[in-house]
């Protein structure tokens, strides 16, 4: 697997094309908390097969990327990837050109806060957003998903990081619908189990003046908000504010779907992502 130095950390990806064809439009899969870059595995060969051409990362702290002691705000994660397509034909031909100049951003959950958040850091080089099940930095959670967010970070203190995921972030019902097949729930547990958790250790950082919730109007790319019918009302109620706010926004609803469209329902989550981008190239 391919990495490159990334704002000041290693960032490993990979990069993949239709065999044949060089010059395609890019697609950017941004994953979500404690998980990686293997949680788009069955949805590359579809975007493949449209004849996209598929980039994902792993973000930092995440999977085989750099585990920083700090830098896990929003604006981080954003300047990597920002850095990221600035360098990502370092092992092309000399005759590509070293950026790409623009791409179409896909980011689920907290994933989808960093595709918003370089949207507004870098809005010349998006082409399109899709939100899956995202998060929203500077939304307001609900007092029960808080206090669970929370009670993780002091387990992850006091027991460590992978014996806090275990034992309070595998069993939380934001993997509820991943936990109906078995074998997919496997590979999610595979990937948050090796998730270092390093920013569960990291003191919090002061969030911006204006944070992307405020600054939703700013964001005109060609949107869509994909989420699932079984989500968490928390996240049901972000893809609402965001289908409203963003000002060309669709709303897709899943039916029969929870946190992880990708695990959960990878053939209707790849065709409904596949139709949307082959209308953002034509928007």
């Amino acid at each position: 697997m391919p990495h490159v130095y990334t704002n000041g950390i290693v960032t490993f990806y990979e990069d993949a094309r239709p065999r044949g064809r060089t010059d395609v439009p890019t697609v950017v899969l941004v994953h979500g908390y404690s998980v990686d870059l293997r949680l788009w595995d069955d949805i590359v060969p579809v975007l493949l097969e449209a004849g996209f051409r598929v980039v994902r990362y792993d973000v930092r702290g995440h999977g085989r990327s750099l585990v920083p002691p700090a830098g896990y705000t929003f604006a981080d994660y954003a300047a990597d990837l920002a850095e990221l397509l600035d360098r990502l034909n370092v092992d092309r031909p000399i005759s590509e050109a070293l950026a790409v100049d623009s791409a179409h951003v896909v980011g689920l959950s907290m994933g989808g806060g960093i595709a918003l958040q370089f949207a507004l850091d870098y809005s010349q080089r998006v082409r399109s957003l899709v939100l899956v099940d995202s998060a929203l930095p500077g939304f307001t959670y609900s007092p029960e998903f808080a206090q669970q967010v929370e009670a993780l970070v002091e387990a992850a203190r006091r027991e460590g990081p992978r014996a806090a995921l275990e034992r309070l972030w595998l069993p939380h019902p934001i993997f509820d619908g991943v936990r109906r097949f078995p074998e997919r729930f496997a590979r999610l547990r595979e990937m948050v189990l090796s998730y270092p958790g390093r920013d569960l250790l990291a003191e919090p950082e002061a969030p911006p003046p204006r944070q992307v919730a405020d600054r939703l109007a700013e964001i005109t790319v060609p949107a869509l908000v994909v989420v699932g019918e079984l989500d968490l009302p928390d996240f049901q109620l972000i893809a609402q504010v965001l289908a409203a706010n963003l000002p060309r926004a669709r709303l897709e609803v899943l039916p029969d779907c929870g946190h992880v469209p990708p695990l959960e329902r990878p053939q209707e989550f790849g065709r409904v992502l596949v139709d949307f981008l082959r209308w953002a190239e034509e928007a």
